[in-house]
């Protein structure tokens, strides 16, 4: 008997089931073995507890919301400091320039974790204005205005001066994609807080639409896993801003992005391509499962995040919403969101999309875009003015 025939018989008893059960039942089936599998990577992934042998020193440190007027209203940065056991205050100092995320003791162990035993050296790094902790008193955080680039290195170079008095051995600042990108243009405007620059896939081109990065994914990936998810995606088209679907495309987005750019993430490449051959509710729940086991959650936090226009300062200290300020920085001032030049892809919007997302989020025109010529190009292609 055909399996697509509208009524089938299975089992001894010859019972009657309609292709609709039949099908669910197969998906549930489906979803049950991509769980074990991710349990026993879950498993594979664990690694045992570790000794310390480090202090780690919290400080915070006061910062104009606007620089320009130093006497104005304040911000607490938080700032950490890792002193390995034995490394005195006058050993060089890693100074790491954090992403668009809050900054966690977890970072800073990690760094140790892999120069401790070449370099004896300190880590510091300072939690990026608008992110995690470091916020303006305002409680309305829906337009965090405050969060820009220019004002973001001018909290560096006053992280710098204060704890060079407390640790004066050379300074190397350090930072990778979009941290990187604000290491290029910190030592290009504060040349002498640094002896050295370290920057890792540093960003300096940022058009409003990023095509590159799609084509970094079909290349990561293969070209059919990459077919797959984008099926997945189109079978995501929102009837309308911002609902259910909108934020399941965008989370599976998020996911996308995670496997393929974050080395943590990277383990479940494999997994990731195995289960994209599940239909698309089944891979999104095990995608769902995934996120929270291996990625505390962040690919849906930044779908919600992405989609919600009032934002508390209570939700973006507790993490709930920590990606709105990115959001706010791409419409603001960056750019980077992600497109793609073929129709059948994964990254489906056009600039006409985020500009509507932007302005239905902050209640203004994306200053960037409309700085851009007609193919949403950067006209000075980068807001990091030094460097160009």
């Amino acid at each position: 008997m055909l399996v697509d025939e509208a009524v089938m018989y299975t089992g001894r008893t010859g019972q009657r089931r309609d292709r609709g059960t039949y099908l669910r039942m197969a998906e549930m089936r489906q979803t049950i073995f991509s769980i074990f599998l991710v349990v026993a990577l879950a498993c594979s992934l664990s690694c045992g507890s570790e000794q310390q042998d480090y202090t780690i020193i919290h400080k915070v440190i006061a910062q104009p919301v606007d620089h320009a007027r130093p006497d104005g209203p304040k911000l607490n940065q938080h700032v950490d400091i890792l002193i390995p056991d034995g490394v005195p205050t006058d050993a060089p100092v890693f100074f790491h320039f954090g992403n668009e995320s809050d900054a966690t003791d977890g970072h800073l162990i990690r760094l140790h974790r892999l120069h401790a035993n070449k370099f004896k050296i300190l880590y510091v790094q300072a939690e990026h204005r608008g992110y995690g902790q470091s916020l303006t008193q305002d409680e309305d955080q829906s337009v965090p205005s405050y969060v820009r680039i220019d004002q973001a290195l001018a909290d560096a170079h006053e992280v710098v001066q204060q704890l060079k008095k407390e640790y004066s051995g050379p300074w190397m600042a350090a930072g990778w994609s979009y941290g990187g990108a604000l290491v290029i243009e910190f030592a290009a405007r504060y040349p002498d807080d640094v002896k050295v620059a370290l920057s890792s896939c540093g960003v300096v081109d940022w058009p409003f639409v990023d095509y590159g990065y799609d084509r970094q994914v079909r290349k990561t990936l293969g070209d059919a896993c990459y077919k797959r998810l984008a099926r997945h995606s189109q079978n995501l088209a929102p009837k309308q801003l911002f609902d259910k679907d909108w934020k399941e495309r965008e989370f599976l987005h998020a996911t996308v992005m995670g496997v393929t750019q974050f080395p943590n993430l990277k383990k479940l490449k494999l997994a990731f391509q195995l289960l994209s051959f599940l239909p698309t509710r089944p891979f999104l729940s095990v995608m769902h499962r995934m996120d929270n086991w291996f990625g505390d959650g962040e690919a849906w936090k930044y779908a919600q995040a992405s989609a919600n226009g009032n934002v508390g300062a209570k939700e973006v200290a507790e993490g709930i919403h920590n990606w709105h300020a990115w959001r706010y920085q791409e419409c603001a001032e960056l750019g980077g969101f992600q497109g793609s030049e073929e129709p059948e892809a994964i990254f489906t919007r056009t600039k006409e999309d985020f500009c509507e997302e932007c302005r239905e989020l902050f209640g203004e025109e994306p200053a960037y875009a409309l700085r851009n010529g007609r193919n949403g190009n950067w006209l000075n292609r980068s807001p990091f003015l030094s460097s160009t």
